[in-house]
């Protein structure tokens, strides 16, 4: 509804990629993250907070990987 690059797709994305990680399904989250990286990237750029933020999360559930 309200499209792809709106920042709200952007932030459940990560959240929905937050939540998988929280219940153990890295193989699910890590593309939504890398997916939710790229498209901030594309939307903000490569410094911006959320493309941090984002990055961050991405690096976390590459580390809980077993």
């Amino acid at each position: 509804m309200l499209g792809e690059d709106h920042p709200y797709t952007l932030t459940s994305r990560n959240n929905l990629a937050g939540a998988l990680k929280e219940a153990g399904d890295l193989d699910l989250a890590i593309p939504l993250y890398e997916r939710a990286v790229a498209d901030s990237v594309r939307l903000h750029g490569d410094r911006h907070p959320t493309t941090l933020r984002i990055r961050g999360n991405l690096m976390a559930a590459y580390r809980a990987r077993p």
